[in-house]
């Protein structure tokens, strides 16, 4: 893993059990499995105020899902026209909690997620922090090889973490994903290519402008 060093009762609660509930949330934020995605059908919101399309790589990405399980979760999925689930192409996620936790626990969170899926998929990760911005970014490569070829899966996914103070006030975690994958006999090709243009989306996402957040009251 690499670092570039950004780096009565209830009256009395202690700023470390505060602490420990804030980072009990973001688990619960980040801890979506990596095939989990628009799976209820209730109605589309856009909770988070996000100005749709968003654009990633000369791409058009409207809002097709959003969750909001919590009072301090949200969530909302991105897809291109055409692409749909359960087998997308590309996604970008939109994922904000309101908390006092920092990023470097947001990322701990993620890469303790990802070691547990090592037991069971073929993952690949690593973290880059920016020391300017106090962002860390998770570019991983997570895998699922099947007897049936054309079941098995290949997901790169470049997780950038930032602190922000949305727009309506409140302060949290933001955390903008980019997704793409390939499946069955594609995914060699997808591998090849990956080795020579690793950079490009990665940097890409690390560059641009994140959606403000306006959360309606």
């Amino acid at each position: 893993m690499k670092d570039m060093q950004l780096h009565h009762a209830p009256a009395i609660i202690s700023h470390h059990v505060i602490s420990y509930l804030s980072v009990i949330v973001i688990m619960l934020f980040l801890s979506i499995s990596w095939q989990s995605f628009g799976q209820d059908k209730r109605p589309l919101a856009n909770n988070l105020g996000i100005q749709s399309p968003l654009y990633l790589q000369k791409k058009a990405y409207k809002l097709v899902w959003s969750s909001h399980p919590g009072a301090s979760l949200y969530k909302q999925e991105y897809l291109t026209a055409g692409d749909a689930f359960p087998n997308y192409k590309s996604m970008i996620t939109i994922d904000f909690v309101i908390t006092g936790s920092t990023v470097d626990d947001a990322v701990r969170v993620k890469v303790q997620e990802l070691e547990q899926l090592k037991k069971t998929l073929d993952v690949n990760y690593e973290v880059i922090g920016n020391a300017a911005t106090g962002e860390k970014i998770i570019d991983c490569l997570i895998g699922q090889t099947a007897a049936d070829d054309s079941k098995s899966v290949y997901e790169r996914d470049v997780y950038r973490f930032k602190a922000v103070k949305a727009k309506s006030g409140q302060k949290g975690i933001l955390l903008y994903a980019a997704s793409v994958r390939q499946y069955g006999k594609d995914i060699k090709p997808f591998l090849m290519k990956l080795k020579t243009e690793k950079s490009v989306l990665l940097n890409e996402v690390a560059k641009l402008s994140l959606p403000e957040i306006n959360i309606s009251k």
